[in-house]
């Protein structure tokens, strides 16, 4: 694991009560990029860290969260728009070397859930690739949230073809947001957060007047 990923994982462990997990960030962020229609930042941010706004020791802390976040995202990006090198990132059990991939389906559900309108596009298309792709994950989404119970050797199916078919169906899905709305952009900058721009803890204020005092 790359060394950012690991002060990433560790403010996440650490800095939330009730936040997401590096896995479950990953397949959180993997479902904002490839969603049919842009989520903004301002909207999907405050998200991470779950219902209560984090307490930084300082403006540079949230700044340093923030940049580190923006940096997994165009990762992500940046390993979609090389066919076969995204690999998501899913915890193992040590004890049984199983790989969960539970985490992060249950991440990338939540992204779904921010804009459900451009998903329902990819469902009513006639391309069944990503179709299937889609039906896949929602699949995995019902399972992981108890919403559908499996026969013990359907669950051990999955357990063994999920980690392998995920980046298949995320390459899938990427290419076709690529086909259908090539112009959307998607990268987004690690920036510093502007005084005037939203908080990006989710207040609803202006920086200046919020995380940026401290």
């Amino acid at each position: 694991m790359e060394r950012y990923l690991d002060e990433l994982d560790d403010i996440l462990l650490n800095q939330f009560d009730d936040g997401m997990l590096l896995s479950e960030l990953d397949g959180f962020l993997t479902g904002i990029i490839l969603s049919p229609d842009l989520i903004n930042p301002s909207v999907w941010f405050k998200h991470i860290w779950g219902p209560d706004t984090p307490k930084f020791d300082d403006a540079a802390g949230l700044q340093t969260f923030f940049d580190l976040v923006m940096r997994h995202y165009n990762e992500i990006l940046a390993s979609l728009n090389h066919p076969g090198e995204y690999e998501p990132i899913f915890e193992v059990d040590t004890r049984t070397n199983e790989t969960l991939w539970e985490l992060w389906i249950e991440g990338f559900s939540k992204a779904m859930k921010l804009a459900p309108k451009g998903w329902n596009r990819i469902r009513a298309s006639d391309d069944e690739g990503p179709k299937a792709a889609l039906a896949g994950i929602s699949e995995l989404a019902a399972f992981s949230s108890g919403r559908v119970t499996l026969k013990e050797v359907e669950e051990d199916q999955w357990d063994r073809e999920a980690p392998h078919l995920i980046p298949i169906w995320v390459q899938l899905l990427h290419e076709w947001r690529l086909e259908n709305d090539q112009y959307r952009p998607v990268s987004v900058k690690g920036d510093k957060v502007g005084r005037n721009d939203p908080c990006p803890c989710g207040s609803g204020k202006k920086y200046k007047k919020c995380c940026g005092l401290n």
